[in-house]
């Protein structure tokens, strides 16, 4: 900074000399701190006191979303009429928001009513209802010429792959074995 306000006020140095000598003594200033900082023995010093206790409240997942007990049996009332009468499962895009606003209930609502009273996750609650739409079907002699992917794909399934990893995830056993035993 001397060099700079010289040149400024008296022109002795040059300007490249003056912005070459600030870059260099701020790049070893900033250097010394890095060295100095990590010479400092409080920084790493391990604490091993196991008399501390941490308190800590487990988090609610809900916290913030106030249910009435009534609602809730409203809810999952409404949500397993609709679900036996119009099939919603059948079709593979379908999704939280969808089912949410065919109810009349808020998607955060809904969620949480699966989540806690069926103990599931939307996709698995929907995917619990196409793999029994499959075994209804698969012992049903008006589907005995559909294959298992067809079968799979007309109640809800878009992949194979997804078919038979939730299949055997929920019955457990793959889809050709459950239809060897009916």
């Amino acid at each position: 900074m001397i060099f700079a306000t010289a040149h400024h006020v008296f022109g002795l140095f040059s300007w490249v000399f003056c912005t070459h000598g600030l870059s260099l003594s701020l790049s070893v200033f900033i250097l010394l701190i890095g060295y100095f900082g990590l010479k400092q023995k409080e920084i790493f010093i391990q604490y091993h006191d196991n008399t501390i206790e941490y308190v800590t409240e487990p988090k609610t997942k809900y916290a913030g979303v106030v249910l009435k007990e009534a609602d809730v049996e409203l809810y999952v009332s409404k949500l397993k009429r609709f679900m036996a009468s119009d099939k919603p499962y059948l079709d593979a895009d379908f999704s939280l928001p969808e089912l949410a606003d065919k109810l009349d209930i808020p998607s955060h609502y809904l969620s949480r009513v699966i989540n806690e009273q069926f103990g599931v996750n939307f996709f698995d609650f929907i995917n619990q209802y196409r793999v029994e739409e499959v075994k209804s079907k698969i012992g049903n002699p008006e589907f005995k010429n559909f294959s298992l992917l067809g079968i799979a794909f007309d109640s809800g399934f878009n992949t194979k792959s997804a078919f038979n990893r939730v299949f055997k995830k929920i019955t457990g056993v793959t889809p050709s074995e459950y239809k060897k035993q009916t």
